[in-house]
């Protein structure tokens, strides 16, 4: 057996090979039986299927409308199928039978094609035709069901508004009237399914299912809504109404806030909310509602907060007014001693006109904490707003003490920064004779006229340091600033002052010393006469000692850095960081 050839078989017939392999060749199966059969019995599976009890069976609806013309349309199906496409599978099927005794095999494949596409054809609407009928049996079951569902879904919902009809409100008309209209569609939608016209009746139950889920959900919705407008916000209202009498009664006060007028606009907001249920909208209603209880909470926080500044405010009452007076007392001892400290000295950072601002505040502050007094003894305080001020003074207050602090710390020291620059410049008046001495005590034949120029400037600096320490009001910040300069220049000029001592000295010992090697080394003769005149008539006694040095090391190698060591040895100081030509 090779692709449902039986070879054995088909060499066993009362034919030649030859035909079997042709028919083999063409695909066509040498057992014909075996095709034929498969045909014929799909199309006895066919016949098998009860469709006419079917038919029957749906045709027992009294379908109307177009379930009938579907209806209709298969009967006409079925009709085609047994009284047409039935018989002529047979006939071709026969004619098959009787071809395959014959010899052509490409007619035989191409009937055994044809019969097959037949076959399959019918079978596809035979299928389709019975799947409609169960499709129309469905239908009909689940909408005679759905008539029993919502039967009593309606009466439910009927019972439901006769017994809790309290619960609607202004709503119950409308309930109503939406399940009178549902009823009057429901009694179509049962009509179309009793006379079996599916299809008009698919399109009223879908809107009908959306009608009453939706009124279900009005029957849910509306009873809180309804309560919170009757029930529960009169009762808060209530309730505001009598505490706001007490605390009216208690000298309680709101400021600008109109209590009276915010519960009757919240009575009104219920009012019009009411309408708003009986016009079916309560999506709109719950809006309404949470705003509401919203401006009913902030009534009562409004009460609260003023019940709660109460103690508080009593408490901080003492507290504040020593505060106030501590501050003020700082204040005119600040103002006292900054006009006493601004006779002798500059105030450089406006101190006084910060002090003044302060002290302007503290007016401020006072005013404001009188004011608060007199409304809590005439009982027209507002408790919240009292609080308010107090905690803001608390703050102010030691912001102020804070800033006074600072002024009388950065004015508290001007004395004793007076008596230090007097002392500074008595220091540098000091140190000024003394360098002078010291340079007069070398007996040069002159001084250069930069160290003179350099010299005169310091004097010039302590002496303007002078007359301003001596001005009726000193301007202490100037003064430090002066103090810092004279002391660098004053340094540089006692650096210079060595540099001169140390260059004229050494250079006078060395052209003592190049006297040796004058008669011998002409260079040396030539250096001390130049170095001589450097010295004794240009009194540049660097370079008199740069150039006699120069030639020493020459003549004689590392005499100048003994002798400028044996130098410094006398003198008792460290050799300066310098080379020769410095």
């Amino acid at each position: 057996m090779k692709d449902g050839v039986n070879y054995d078989r088909c060499a066993n017939w009362n034919r030649d090979t030859s035909d079997c392999h042709l028919r083999w060749r063409a695909g066509i199966p040498a057992t014909y039986p075996t095709t034929s059969g498969s045909a014929n019995d799909k199309k006895e599976s066919m016949v098998a299927i009860p469709l006419k009890d079917e038919l029957a069976l749906v045709g027992q609806l009294s379908l109307t409308g177009q379930s009938l013309e579907r209806y209709q349309s298969l009967q006409t199906d079925y009709a085609d199928i047994t009284t047409n496409r039935f018989p002529r599978i047979d006939e071709q099927l026969s004619q098959l039978l009787a071809d395959a005794r014959g010899v052509n095999v490409l007619q035989l494949k191409k009937n055994l094609d044809k019969v097959t596409l037949l076959v399959n054809q019918t079978d596809e609407l035979v299928q389709s035709v019975q799947e409609k009928l169960a499709s129309l049996q469905e239908v009909d079951k689940q909408h005679r069901e759905a008539v029993q569902q919502l039967e009593h879904k309606y009466q439910d919902l009927r019972k439901t508004l006769l017994a809790k009809n309290f619960a609607f409100g202004p709503s119950i008309d409308g309930l109503e009237e939406r399940l009178g209209q549902l009823e009057g569609n429901f009694d179509t939608f049962t009509q179309l399914t009793q006379e079996g016209d599916h299809e008009r009746a698919a399109d009223v139950l879908s809107q009908l299912q959306d009608d009453t889920k939706q009124l279900d959900d009005l029957i849910d919705t509306i009873p809180p809504l309804y309560k919170d407008l009757t029930v529960i916000f009169p009762d808060q209202l209530k309730e505001l109404k009598a505490g706001y009498q007490q605390l009216s009664a208690e000298h309680f006060h709101f400021g600008d806030q109109d209590i009276v007028a915010q519960v009757t606009a919240i009575e009104q907001h219920i009012q019009e909310n009411l309408a708003t249920l009986s016009d079916l909208r309560p999506a709109d209603a719950q809006v309404v509602n949470e705003r509401i209880a919203k401006q009913i909470d902030q009534i009562y926080d409004l009460m609260q907060t003023e019940i709660d500044a109460k103690q508080p405010v009593e408490k901080n009452l003492d507290g504040i007014a020593k505060f106030i007076a501590h501050a003020q007392n700082q204040s005119h001892m600040l103002l006292n001693e900054l006009d006493r400290l601004g006779q002798n000295y500059t105030l450089d950072h406006h101190e006084l006109e910060t002090a003044r601002e302060l002290n302007e505040q503290l007016r401020h502050i006072d005013g404001i904490y009188q004011q608060d007094v007199q409304t809590l003894t005439g009982k027209t305080a507002t408790y919240s707003q009292i609080l308010a001020h107090q905690q803001q003074q608390e703050k102010d207050l030691e912001q102020i003490e804070k800033q006074q602090a600072d002024i009388l710390k950065s004015v508290a020291g001007l004395a004793d920064e007076e008596r230090q620059a007097r002392d500074t410049l008595q220091q540098f008046d000091f140190d000024l004779h003394s360098l002078r001495r010291q340079v007069e005590n070398l007996n040069l034949p002159g001084i250069p006229q930069s160290y003179l120029d350099y010299f005169f400037v310091v004097r010039d600096e302590v002496a303007q340091l002078a007359t301003d320490m001596d001005q009726p009001q000193i301007d202490m910040e100037r003064i430090t600033k002066q103090l810092l300069i004279i002391q660098t220049d004053l340094d540089t000029l006692r650096e210079k002052t060595e540099d001169l001592v140390d260059s004229s000295q050494l250079a006078e010992q060395l052209l003592q010393y190049a006297n040796r090697y004058q008669t011998s080394h002409a260079n040396v003769a030539e250096a001390s006469q130049k170095a001589s005149d450097l010295f004794e008539h240009q009194y540049q006694y660097a370079q008199a000692l740069e150039t006699i040095a120069t030639v020493l090391d020459e003549v004689e190698p590392g005499s100048y850095k003994r002798l400028e060591d044996a130098y410094y040895q006398r003198k008792g100081t460290d050799k300066p960081h310098r080379t020769t030509k410095d």
